[in-house]
């Protein structure tokens, strides 16, 4: 409280207030370079050494910020290696997707491989049976909910869902997260879904890239698979 006293008597004093110096400094950038003394003279309050010259101020201050960007760079580094290792297990996976001779091994093929290499703890593929009526599931009947209440006007829903949309979604599997994409050109094929026990790994804003690959590559696939299952039967 003293030093207080004493600036305020300091400046009124020479006339000139804190702002003042500030301008004054601040339109000369050049000042120290003149008062070098000055500049090695000047003393400021530190919490562990007493006082330090503001030299030293601005030497902390910049390895301070050099920490900073290392921890921001090591950072971007762990993300970009998880994007990549994430890229090559769906670049590995789609291939294998053109082998499937059904809906059901295409899930299943989806299911194993995300679960294993992605920790991905719930997948469902669920057709529309509106524009499928003979591939009726127990979650089919869900979509339309789901469509009004999650997805009224995008085809990709990242967060969190309620206990019976979860349910009728992922059955048993521990899912505190999702991400549900629409599949089709309309969205009128059917929803592909996935489930993560991480409540922050799905959620608004974060890229989606990969996944709508993938939903582009199985709108490319499903007609195809149905029909063959639709001859399949008709010759029976």
């Amino acid at each position: 409280m003293t030093d207080n006293v004493n600036e305020s008597s300091q400046c009124v004093k020479t006339g000139l207030n804190d702002s003042q110096i500030a301008d004054y400094l601040t339109a000369r950038p050049h000042f120290f370079d003149r008062h070098r003394t000055l500049l090695e003279q000047l003393r400021l309050p530190h919490a562990q050494r007493g006082s330090v010259s503001l030299v030293e101020v601005k030497l902390d201050r910049q390895r301070q910020r050099i920490y900073e960007l290392e921890d921001e760079i090591t950072g971007l580094m762990t993300v970009a290696g998880e994007n990549e290792r994430i890229f090559r297990v769906y670049m590995d996976l789609m291939p294998r997707l053109f082998e499937c001779t059904s809906v059901s091994e295409l899930e299943l093929c989806m299911r194993r491989t995300l679960q294993e290499q992605l920790r991905i703890s719930g997948l469902r593929l669920v057709l529309d049976p509106r524009t499928y009526p003979g591939e009726q599931s127990p979650a089919g009947e869900q979509l339309e909910r789901l469509y009004r209440e999650r997805m009224a006007s995008q085809d990709v829903y990242l967060g969190r869902l309620g206990k019976d949309e979860k349910h009728h979604l992922f059955q048993d599997a521990m899912v505190n997260s999702c991400a549900l994409i629409r599949l089709g050109s309309r969205g009128d094929m059917g929803l592909l879904a996935f489930g993560s026990i991480d409540s922050g790994h799905y959620r608004s804003g974060m890229d989606t890239l990969l996944i709508r690959q993938l939903a582009d590559i199985l709108a490319l696939l499903l007609p195809k698979l149905v029909s063959q299952v639709q001859v399949a039967d008709d010759d029976r």
